[in-house]
């Protein structure tokens, strides 16, 4: 929809400019438009809207005979209406995986990149640790003592 109201149906009509020789020459007439935000009961979202000045003035007049004062107080109660159309909780950005990531610096960086080595270093001793503890028996003494009688 190229330059019209979505509410009053204006457009771009044609027409003539006429000086004071009235020699006519065609031109265009555009409508005042604006691009706001409004609150869309059928389909219970906030919606971008491009709308005539015109609509704007009548749709200010029927908030403000609903009780509304301010745009704000207008904007919130869109905003409860359409919280309560969906009927669902509130997600925030983070738990939509939305959240902008922080950039580092070199030196944060660097220690993270540290950090991350010394956790692997320490996960790979546990494993040999383990490893050791699962080959030696019990008793380390008592095998060496064994092995030694065995070779006499």
């Amino acid at each position: 929809m190229a330059r019209q109201c979505q509410i009053t149906g204006k457009k771009t009509t044609a027409g003539q400019n006429r000086p004071f020789s009235l020699k006519a020459t065609k031109r265009t007439f555009r409508p005042n438009l604006f691009v706001k935000k409004m609150y869309n009961p059928l389909t219970g979202r906030v919606e971008r809207m491009r709308l005539s000045a015109k609509a704007i003035k009548t749709l200010k007049k029927w908030a403000h005979k609903k009780g509304f004062k301010t745009e704000t107080e207008k904007v919130a109660h869109a905003e409860q209406l359409a919280a309560q159309a969906r009927q669902t909780s509130h997600t925030t950005n983070e738990e939509k995986g939305r959240v902008k990531k922080t950039k580092l610096t070199p030196k944060q960086k660097k220690e993270l990149a540290a950090a991350e080595e010394a956790q692997k270093e320490e996960a790979k001793k546990k494993k040999l640790e383990e490893k050791l503890e699962v080959k030696s028996p019990e008793n380390p003494g008592e095998e060496k003592v064994d092995e030694k009688k065995e070779k006499k």
